[in-house]
């Protein structure tokens, strides 16, 4: 339901941004869109972390999704198609899934062999673009590439210097949701299209 005011709600408001200024079409497009990103991701953020709350896992949250982000804001990866499966999608891996970390036990050697296995994966597959947003430019996938290993390689060091084995599990957890959102075969399981920069050149 809210998903279908978010584009009224956002022309509103870019209508109060130009109110005393005359704007194009395009422009005004432009900022809408943008708006309407800013709504859904909050409310999208308000549900994931009031579903957290509920459940009593706020700071395991903000754990796996902080890990997530670091390095899901260089090596890119799937989206979902529609606000609510996006918000569906997060609820199921910073709550759901944290919520049943705490029962797993990792060993020693099963961190170290999951680290190694996430690295490679960031290192080979990221980063993964989209229909929507291709990266044709060839200079730049690299450069993200590069980014995307050293935080995933700081991040591991960071873990492996923390003693607290639940807080490795939440990291790792956070780590492995954003190689399965780059790896190819979850691109072929959705059946979206893998490598777009290089159709529509």
């Amino acid at each position: 339901m809210f998903s279908l005011t978010v584009p009224n709600m956002a022309a509103k408001i870019t209508r109060t941004i130009f109110r005393d200024r005359e704007v194009d079409e395009d422009r005004f497009a432009i900022v809408k869109y943008g708006v309407e990103i800013f709504l859904v991701n909050v409310t999208k953020g308000i549900t994931v972390y009031l579903a957290a709350a509920l459940l009593g896992m706020i700071w395991q949250t903000l754990i796996v999704h902080l890990s997530y982000l670091m390095i899901r804001r260089h090596s890119f990866g799937l989206h979902a198609k529609t606000s609510l499966g996006c918000t569906i999608t997060s609820v199921v891996m910073f709550v759901v899934l944290p919520y049943f970390v705490k029962d797993v036990q990792l060993s020693g050697w099963m961190i170290v062999l999951i680290s190694v296995l996430i690295l490679m994966n960031i290192a080979i597959f990221s980063p993964s673009d989209t229909e929507n947003m291709p990266l044709f430019n060839a200079q730049k996938r690299h450069v993200l590439r590069i980014k995307s290993v050293f935080n995933t390689f700081f991040i591991i060091i960071v873990i492996s210097i923390i003693p607290n084995e639940y807080f490795k599990s939440l990291v790792l957890l956070g780590l492995a949701l954003q190689v399965i959102m780059i790896h190819p075969i979850s691109y072929r399981f959705l059946r979206r299209r893998y490598n777009n920069y290089e159709f529509n050149k």
